[in-house]
């Protein structure tokens, strides 16, 4: 649950193994990030909580939610999509250096997929075996030979990333077959746009 009030003051970022994406040091917000502490540092109490809950409630009214298999502690209930009313940002020269990183990545699985249903020199080099391909649950033999435009096989793609301790990051996983998650994330934009304004922009 939110506190009613952000308190920075007495904040130690360097408080446990974990990498502190708002501030470098005590009392000192990493660059760029200085207009959204103020802003958040700015809001009187109670106010941060109550548009927490705003903006749950809208998130409920909207039907983004989701359930959890086998949940059976909530017997399937449907549940809102986890949202955090205090944005996390990224700044303009990390993101270049993600997105760069995030289109090789991508152009590769394309390249993974169009040869593995395509000349197979990944299996004939012995880099994959070829019962590990045959037997994937995900593999589809239809399409063997098949050539989709511009050699596009990953059109929408959900790369999921994770900071490190280090301050590096990391992906976890590629989501290539159904990446619901993006539809969450331009939600959640939207949401922050409406239910903090001047804290977005």
């Amino acid at each position: 649950m939110l506190p009613t009030v952000m308190q920075f003051s007495g904040y130690d970022p360097e408080n446990g193994p974990f990498f502190d994406e708002l501030f470098r040091a005590p009392g000192r917000p990493r660059p760029g990030l200085e207009a959204l502490v103020a802003g958040i540092d700015g809001l009187e109490e109670g106010v941060l909580r109550a548009r927490q809950r705003a903006a749950e409630h809208i998130l409920l009214n909207l039907g983004i939610t989701f359930t959890l298999n086998g949940d059976a502690a909530n017997d399937g209930a449907e549940r809102i999509f986890p949202f955090d009313i205090v944005p996390r940002v990224i700044i303009a020269n990390e993101w270049q250096r993600l997105e760069r990183g995030i289109k090789q990545r991508l152009e590769a699985l394309n390249l993974f997929l169009a040869d593995v249903y395509g000349e197979r020199r990944i299996v004939r080099e012995g880099i994959l075996p070829e019962y590990l391909l045959e037997t994937c649950a995900d593999y589809r033999p239809q399409c063997r030979g098949l050539q989709p435009p511009r050699g596009i096989w990953c059109h929408v793609s959900g790369t999921d990333l994770v900071r490190h301790k280090d301050g590096e990051f990391y992906v976890l996983e590629d989501n290539l077959r159904c990446p619901s998650g993006v539809s969450y994330v331009l939600e959640n934009r939207e949401l922050v746009k409406r239910t903090f304004p001047g804290l977005f922009e």
